[in-house]
């Protein structure tokens, strides 16, 4: 008899809009891999996105829009 070992990463817990939840479904299904490996496999390609194009997200009006980390100016 085989045990299964179980994950020993920290589990957590994220509220997804309706949408989202709709995704990660279809692309875990299609993909034919876990929920939690799409997110973590999601995250990686955005990552190195961001790190390729040296951009930084940030949350204006609502939305999110990318802009260059070297032409960010703070207004006050």
């Amino acid at each position: 008899m085989t045990i299964k070992q179980r994950s020993r990463k920290p589990v957590r817990s994220y509220r997804l809009s309706a949408e989202g939840v709709r995704q990660l479904k279809d692309l875990a299904q299609s993909m034919e891999r876990s929920e939690s490996n799409v997110i973590e496999i999601a995250l990686d390609r955005m990552y190195r996105e961001e790190i390729r194009f040296d951009y930084q997200l940030s949350e204006k009006n609502g939305s999110y829009q990318a802009a260059s980390i070297t032409g960010i100016q703070e207004t006050k």
